[in-house]
Order: structure tokens, then sequence, then C-alpha cells
């Protein structure tokens, strides 16, 4: 990785969240894939309500998603297909990036956290569903540009209020 400076790093990890956010709230999913590593770890864990013997509140063996490059291109694939039909339309999403913090830097690699406000509506209703969480990643710098190698997303609800997770975070 070639030399620059903290602020340098934290401008273009920005900018790798807004894209991101603005290819998953227009459903270009195939553009979204192009931002994830091959290598990508993608997990939401469920919450519980005790803490574990980590103390983290999280299980370590139930997820919401646990997918690898593999099932994420597959879900993709489903969604751009006409069998997509669990969600007709599909549920239109707003993302709120923020507290945007990039940690230690290794390599090619880099630590972030972030948190995130995702508003979700579905069919005709009123009102949204709103899910929050914190979004433990590494970016990884491939041919000069940042791709998603790992993200923990670590929602604040024990319940999501959604039929299932069928939107990525």
């Amino acid at each position: 990785m070639t030399e620059k400076t903290q602020e340098q790093v934290e401008r273009e990890c920005a900018c790798f969240y807004y894209r991101e956010a603005e290819l998953l709230d227009n459903a270009e999913f195939s553009g979204w894939l192009g931002l994830v590593h091959r290598d990508i770890d993608y997990r939401v864990p469920v919450r519980t309500t005790r803490h574990n013997r980590e103390g983290s509140g999280f299980s370590t063996k139930a997820y919401f998603m646990q997918e690898d490059f593999g099932s994420l291109k597959m879900r993709v694939d489903r969604l751009a297909s006409p069998y997509a039909w669990a969600e007709n339309p599909r549920t239109r999403t707003r993302r709120m990036v923020g507290n945007i913090r990039t940690g230690i830097l290794s390599g090619d690699e880099l630590q972030v956290a972030t948190n995130l406000v995702v508003f979700c509506h579905r069919g005709d209703a009123s009102t949204p569903l709103i899910l929050t969480c914190e979004r433990k990643d590494v970016l990884r710098e491939q041919a000069g540009k940042w791709k998603l190698a790992s993200r923990l997303a670590l929602l604040d609800t024990t319940v999501l209020g959604l039929e299932s997770l069928s939107i990525f975070l």
C-alpha cells in the first residue's frame, strides 16, 4: 500500500461507505458486490438478552446472516432474477452511515467501525421499520481500491420486526 496520511485514509473510507449506501439504496446489488472482496466474511449475529461468556450479548452460534462471497453472489443473482418474488415490491431502504472510525492500518488492511441506520419501507406501510447497528469491518486495499473483506453487523435490537433479514447491512 502506498503511504497515505490519516486524513486521506479517513476521506477514502467515508467515500467508500457513502458509495456502498448509495448502491444498496438504489438496488444496484451487482455494483455493491464489486465493493466486496472475494474472501468476505459477512455476519449478522443474533443479539441475546443475556451476556454470553465473552460478555458481548451476541450469539456465537445463531446468525441472521452468515455469508461468504459465493452465498452473497447467489443472493445478488437471485434478486436480479424474475424469481425474487418473496418481496414484491422489494423493501425500499434509505441508509444513514455515520460515526466512521478508522482503526489499525496493518499492511493492506484497515479496521473500520461505523454506525448505520436503515429505514425500511415495505409495501404501502405508512411508517418505516428502522434498524440500527454498529458495523465492525475490515477493508482491504486491492489494486488501489478498498474492498470489504469482513463485516460484523451488531444490531441494536433483539427482535427484527421483519419476517426475515432480506437487506444487506
